[in-house]
């Protein structure tokens, strides 16, 4: 089953922008207060989505894997320090810890999808690797900024059992253990939602962009079904790395808060 794929221009993208003006002035007007958020996230995506797509158009014509990966830890660093600014009170040292996690889990569950699940030297390519990977690193951002900041909220709710589990002698880590398994519950409930719905109520991005390509709506649920897997395993990974490391960050080397 093919198709040729709808042609946007420009002006197209233009009178899209309308959308946003709406959600713009609804915010202003309900006092919601994040229409000065929605317009410099506008401006940011025009401008980033601009620049990457003519580093792509270089990258690509390269085709250097060494390229693909120093983009991907670039991307996973720039993620790191974008998931410290939106905590309210971030833990010294806290970007290595993400950098690391996010890092971790994406070349990972990338690496896995490309050369074990795919087994196809095609998918060794800029073409694969950098937008599975940019995604994998955005889901890892959105876990680990809800985990990091409900982590910091269970152990404050929670301080006073806390020290009482560590004076009769637990660990940093048994002691946080319910406050780990409360944030990353939490973080995985995103990802637990999307795969109870998908394909009832929401087609997800991946299998609606191949299908409006022209591409057979069963090769494109399969590949969407790969994306999904691959997006859980690198959430989890990064999860537990992220919070593993950060929960040290909270208690002093002899196990107190």
């Amino acid at each position: 089953m093919t198709g040729e794929m709808v042609q946007v221009e420009w002006v197209d993208v233009i009178i899209g922008l309308g959308l946003v003006a709406v959600a713009i002035g609804l915010s202003y007007f309900q006092g919601f207060q994040i229409h000065r958020e929605l317009l410099i996230g506008t401006l940011r995506s025009l401008v980033q989505l601009l620049i990457l797509g003519y580093v792509l158009v270089y990258v690509f014509s390269i085709g250097s894997l060494w390229i693909v990966a120093a983009i991907l830890l670039s991307m996973a660093y720039i993620a790191a320090l974008t998931a410290r600014g939106r905590l309210k009170r971030p833990y010294p040292g806290m970007v290595p810890v993400l950098w690391i996690s996010i890092a971790a889990g994406s070349f990972f569950s990338v690496a896995y999808v490309t050369i074990i699940t795919m087994h196809d030297p095609t998918a060794l390519t800029p073409q694969y690797l950098i937008p599975l990977g940019g995604m994998m690193v955005g889901n890892s951002l959105n876990a680990l900024s809800l985990a990091s900041e409900r982590f910091r909220s269970e152990l404050a709710s929670n301080r006073d059992r806390v020290e009482c589990l560590l004076s009769m002698g637990a660990t940093s880590d048994r002691a946080a253990s319910d406050c780990t398994r409360a944030a990353f519950t939490a973080a995985m409930i995103p990802t637990l939602n999307a795969l109870m719905v998908i394909g009832l109520i929401q087609i997800p991005g991946i299998m609606t962009g191949q299908v409006m390509a022209g591409v057979y709506p069963l090769t494109a649920a399969m590949y969407q079904l790969i994306v999904m897997f691959m997006i859980v395993g690198g959430k989890v990974i990064a999860l537990s790395i992220g919070l593993r490391l950060g929960v040290r960050k909270y208690f002093t080397a002899e196990h107190q808060l």
